[in-house]
Order: structure tokens, then sequence, then C-alpha cells
């Protein structure tokens, strides 16, 4: 499902029209209610990143999630769909067997990363006041 044009540059990596069609599908049926389950997972999987050395595609992805941890934390008014798909990012990062598993040494989080920045580019397209990036 997801195009991938090159092992060796992450910048070469993409969300498809496709992918990214298939993702909004997902992120429509996202219940709210699931956050705080959704945010208890989160802990422990970032406890396991950080316990090892991170590549830069893995440190830019934390540094993503964090983002939208603190736009959720900071923004108690942020509208349904901004919620939905900043949980969609979490969510997504947080399950270990998505479209790359995160066990690929090198190559798990290409994917998460990926999606976190689509995320984030969204929302900075709604919310231009604040600086996402």
């Amino acid at each position: 499902m997801i195009e991938f044009l090159s092992m060796v540059d992450p910048n070469l990596f993409r969300l498809t029209k496709k992918d990214k069609e298939h993702y909004r599908k997902l992120i429509e049926k996202i219940d709210l209610k699931v956050m705080p389950s959704i945010m208890k997972m989160l802990g422990p999987k970032l406890e396991r990143m950080l316990s090892s050395n991170l590549s830069e595609i893995e440190l830019r992805l934390v540094q993503n999630i964090s983002v939208l941890v603190g736009i959720l934390q900071t923004y108690p008014n942020l509208t349904e769909s901004i919620q939905k798909r900043i949980l969609f990012s979490i969510s997504y990062f947080c399950d270990e067997d998505d479209e790359i598993p995160d066990i690929i040494p090198g190559l798990g989080y290409l994917d998460d990363a990926k999606v976190a920045e689509w995320i984030i580019e969204s929302i900075s397209d709604e919310m231009p006041e604040l600086s996402l990036a």
C-alpha cells in the first residue's frame, strides 16, 4: 500500500494518494472516547524507543509525536476533526505491526514518521497561528 521508492533516502518515501484516502477513512471512524487508552499506550512505546540510539528519522518521529500530544494537551477546544487526526497518528505510531512493522531495523518507523508529518501538515493548514514543524 505505501509507495517505497528508496530504502536509503527517507525523503523518497511517501504516502500515496491511495494511502491518504485509506487513512482518512480510518480517521473518520475514530471514536474520541478511546483517547485515554491511546495515550496510555504511548508512554511505554516512547520508553522502548528512547532506551536505544535513535536514528534521525526516529528522533524526528518522537519530536513530531510530542508536538501532537502537546497540541492535544494545550488546546482543549480543538475541532473533532483535528483531535481524530492526532489520535490516528498517535495510535498508528503505537501499532507495532502497521504498514511497515516497527521491528524492521532502519525501516520500521518510516511509515510512522510520514503519517505524523502528514497529520502535522494538515493541522498546520487549519491552524496557521501555530508553529508545528
